[in-house]
């Protein structure tokens, strides 16, 4: 196309292996252009009619990953074993206990009467059960000791309430210890009575001291209970709370649809954010939201879907305006996109007939057709209007456009949807389907522009609107610059280029997931919340043990951590020793079966004679020279019954008596309590906390692990990662799937790179039938990606597993340009200059994909926006080094070729002893 000059004879178009059939075959679509469009459109029809009945939307993640990995076979078993989801999460936030635990139980109220759209929720453990197994959870030891103790009081309890009253008490107390002295004294070699206890001695006289000086109060003379049994005396339920009861929780599953729709799991979420915002009406003082993976993934899938939906309608709105402007009309510029719908359609239908469904990475194919489709109708209308300006009737023209450009077209077309199929090799799923979908979307763009643009055109042209022909910008004349001046530009381009290629040492990867979520998500900045205030997470990692022995052997390493926070399991809720603890508790449960209510009227010892037993006792403590702070005890005692009137003497010690009988069978009715001699078991305990721990078979236990800060982090994640398989190799859960997943997906797409640019280059040879001019042709796109990175560690834009899609996608745009130019390079007899057609092609081209994935950039999935961001610069810098690069070294590699006098310059034509079919209707036409 370049004005300088071209031959037919020697052009390299018919040189190239396909321009004859391009030609052939556009001659035959003139031939019947309405047969053509409606071809095209019927089978448009018929793809969107596949499409909305077979196409479907898989909105999790494990629907990306490869599932023969060994990651993915470790999460399968975990999800075939406990059949699990993840858990949507309430989060309910109050002053206190007080006020976020009745609204949990509002809740959980709530959502038990909708068991058709949620199940296994759970707001507490309920203890009660467990509460009445109690003694199982003491040791043996201890065990021992309450069975000593009731051995001690059950002739009290049996009706001899009489052994409580004070004088026979301490009575009591004295002859035990008189009959130990005795035994001292004659076998010193033998071990003291152990029912002379001295402590239970120190608290009988202190409690009474403290009731007859203090008129009536009362101080247990009983030893107080191990703490152990105090903390299970007390069990009822845990209510799941956190930040010291501020924040409350209610764990719950979605019951999902089966299908595969981009509404799946609608219906469950729908229903629980209406019940949400009606409890918070009820209590406005009270803040409720939700969270969890499966709420996060569901809100990610309507922000893409709807930011793709924007991003779209924009790209084609913008698209379209570009076209419009740069080829000064409106007629080429809406049938180039009106044939992209066509061949989008298409593309659906392919998607729908091969892949099946789309995913989180392949609905993004959209605006790909719609950046790059549009490329071939840009390329194929600007080589027309070029010939057009050159006085060509609209049939000829369009046959020496297909001719001329259709195999620059095919090549480029084929370069780009290598670099996606080439991905398909890889062994990420998400990645391998992505290529699938838009490799041959891409393809089927371009067969729709080289096919049924020609038939619109021609039925267009050839009518009244056709009359006047659309001026497109003088592109080339702003290059020609650049191309005059070729040693100064490149010398330019090298230092810019190698200065920002200085950037590419600041580049960094970022796979932390909540990064890519869309701004302002409730359920993402839940998450945030709870990893900054209280350290809870949503994240955790999941290890499946054999046997209760081998899972807390792991609590225990895994605990050790530095990376881990806190574990969950249920394991430790079920005591070990039942076949030395049951004898035991049996016993004491025996003991325990008939308490009365309340102890009887105890009958009281005369003062005097509860003065001479404490006196006796005094005696007794003085002999051994000991304890003398009792001692001294028992004297205020004797002192305050001497100076007290008869009456209150009676009375306290009274008091005091039943009082303490009171306290003795408190104690025992709490005994009992607990007391059953059943071991705990599984089914104690709620069904939907044993479903999160225990698996269907019953053997296998889960424990879960809690990594310690924020795991989102890239990282962070990596050490909690390493750290735990260095317990348990075969650990799972979403952190894992996420860490391995992120790194297998930049693998896949370096992989899917390396393997684009060794087929680019062959289809590049295969087409050129030189290695130089391929590698000219390529020489754009590797000054392009250059500059790209570099900009990008200046700018710090990180790479993450949502951009990296667009590697591929710069090797196939970026080369893209090149082809063209080097093709019109070859078509240049003298001195090269880039033609008006293609100058204002390759700028529309990359400003229309600039467009088409620019307008990511309003998108509020920050992955989303993250891409667009990338491909905005690469496509910019692709776009530099090939509109101002390439031309200048074009330029200067045909210095020394002669001019062509444009006389001399053989017009574009029919080739020699072949009549166009279609010379009639022009002549009719003119």
């Amino acid at each position: 196309m370049s004005s300088s000059g071209h031959s037919e004879s020697d052009s390299p178009a018919d040189h190239n292996f396909l321009s004859w059939p391009f030609y052939w075959g556009t001659r035959l679509i003139l031939a019947y252009p309405w047969a053509t469009i409606a071809l095209g459109i019927a089978l448009a029809g018929v793809a969107l009619a596949l499409t909305g009945t077979r196409l479907g939307y898989r909105t999790s993640r494990l629907d990306l990953i490869n599932p023969k990995s060994d990651y993915n076979r470790l999460w399968l078993e975990y999800i075939k074993e406990f059949g699990a989801e993840d858990d949507a999460v309430i989060v309910v936030e109050g002053k206190g206990r007080e006020e976020v635990v009745p609204v949990l139980e509002e809740i959980s109220t709530a959502l038990a009467r909708e068991d058709r759209l949620f199940h296994a929720v759970l707001h507490e453990v309920d203890l009660s059960k467990i509460r009445s197994k109690g003694l199982h959870y003491l040791p043996p030891p201890e065990l021992e000791k309450i069975d000593r103790f009731l051995a001690e009081t059950q002739p009290i309890v049996a009706g001899e309430w009489s052994r409580l009253s004070m004088g026979n008490l301490v009575a009591g107390m004295a002859m035990r210890m008189q009959a130990a002295f005795a035994q001292a004294m004659q076998h010193p070699d033998r071990p003291i009575d152990p029912s002379l206890n001295m402590e239970d001695l120190e608290r009988l006289v202190s409690s009474l001291l403290a009731t007859l000086s203090q008129r009536g109060r009362y101080q247990s003379p009983f030893a107080e209970m191990p703490q152990s049994f105090a903390v299970l005396s007390e069990m009822n339920s845990e209510y799941l709370l956190a930040k010291n009861g501020q924040l409350g929780f209610v764990l719950l599953r979605l019951a999902l649809s089966k299908d595969s729709s981009f509404t799946a799991g609608d219906e469950a979420t729908t229903a629980l954010r209406a019940l949400i915002a009606e409890i918070r009406v009820k209590h406005p003082q009270i803040k409720i939201g939700l969270t969890g993976l499966p709420i996060m993934e569901a809100d990610e899938m309507h922000a893409s879907q709807s930011s793709m939906f924007w991003s779209s309608l924009v790209s084609m709105i913008g698209v379209g305006l570009l076209f419009i402007a740069g080829f000064g009309g409106l007629r080429h510029a809406l049938l180039a996109n009106v044939i992209l719908l066509v061949g989008m359609a298409w593309a659906f239908g392919y998607v729908t007939l091969t892949v099946g469904h789309l995913n989180i990475l392949s609905v993004s194919f959209t605006v790909t057709m719609i950046g790059i489709g549009i490329d071939y109708g840009i390329y194929y209308v600007a080589r027309y209007l070029q010939l057009r300006s050159e006085k060509r009737d609209c049939l000829p023209a369009l046959l020496e456009t297909s001719r001329g450009a259709g195999p620059a077209i095919t090549t480029g077309a084929l370069t780009t949807a290598v670099a996606f199929f080439t991905a398909g090799l890889t062994s990420f799923t998400g990645v391998a389907e992505l290529g699938i979908i838009a490799g041959g979307g891409i393809l089927l763009c371009a067969v729709a522009e080289l096919t049924l643009l020609p038939a619109a055109i021609a039925l267009m042209d050839r009518s009244g609107w056709g009359v006047r022909m659309p001026s497109p910008l003088p592109i080339h004349k702003w290059i020609l610059p650049f191309e005059k001046l070729p040693k100064l530009t490149l010398a330019a381009t090298l230092i810019m280029t190698g200065f920002l290629s200085l950037g590419m040492t600041k580049l960094w990867y970022d796979n932390n997931l909540l990064n890519m979520q869309a701004v302002g998500l409730e359920s993402v900045e839940l998450e945030r919340r709870l990893l900054s205030e209280c350290n809870q997470s949503v994240w955790y990692a999941l290890s499946i043990a054999d046997s209760r022995e081998q899972l807390l052997a792991r609590k225990a390493k895994f605990s050790a951590l530095p990376t881990v926070e806190r574990t969950e399991e249920i394991v430790s809720l079920l005591p070990v020793d039942d076949e030395v603890k049951r004898p035991i508790i049996e016993r004491i449960s025996s003991r325990l079966t008939e308490l009365p209510e309340r102890p009887p009227l105890i009958t009281i010892s005369r003062p005097e004679k509860l003065g001479e037993a404490l006196a006796q006792l005094q005696a007794m403590i003085a002999r051994t020279g000991r304890d003398e702070k009792c001692a001294r005890q028992i004297e205020q005692i004797r002192h305050l019954l001497r100076s007290m009137p008869v009456d209150d003497c009676y009375r306290f010690i009274s008091l005091f008596q039943q009082q303490m009988a009171g306290d003795l069978l408190s104690r025992l009715h709490v005994l009992k309590q607990v007391a059953n001699p059943e071991p705990p078991q599984l089914t104690d305990l709620p069904a939907s906390l044993v479903d999160r721990f225990v698996g269907k078979d019953g053997h296998h236990h889960l424990l879960k692990i809690y990594g310690k800060g924020n795991i989102w982090d890239t990282e962070a994640l990596a050490h909690f990662v390493s750290d735990v398989r260095g317990v348990d190799p075969h650990v799972t859960g979403n952190p894992l799937q996420a860490h391995e997943a992120s790194a297998e997906m930049k693998s896949s797409y370096e992989q899917a790179a390396i393997y684009s640019m060794l087929v680019i280059i062959g289809v590049l040879v295969l087409d050129f039938r030189s290695l130089t001019y391929s590698l000219i042709a390529a020489l754009p796109l590797g000054v392009g990606l250059l500059q790209t990175f570099g900009l990008l560690g200046f700018l710090n834009v990180p790479l993450n597993p949502a951009n990296l899609i667009a590697l591929p996608l710069i090797l196939g745009i970026g080369v893209d340009y090149g082809v063209h130019i080097v093709h019109e390079f070859r078509e240049c007899r003298g001195p090269y200059r880039m033609s008006p057609g293609t100058a204002v092609a390759v700028l529309i081209d990359a400003l229309t994909t600039i467009v088409g994935f620019g307008s990511l950039m309003i998108a509020t999935h920050q992955g989303l926006q993250s891409l667009g961001r990338v491909l905005t610069i690469a496509v910019t810098c692709c776009l530099f080094s090939s509109l101002v690069m390439l031309p200048a070294l074009l330029a200067w590699m045909t210095r020394n070729r002669p001019e062509v006098p444009l006389a001399d310059a053989e017009p574009y034509g029919e080739p020699a002893g072949l009549e166009a079919p279609v010379a009639a209707p022009r002549a009719r036409a003119a």
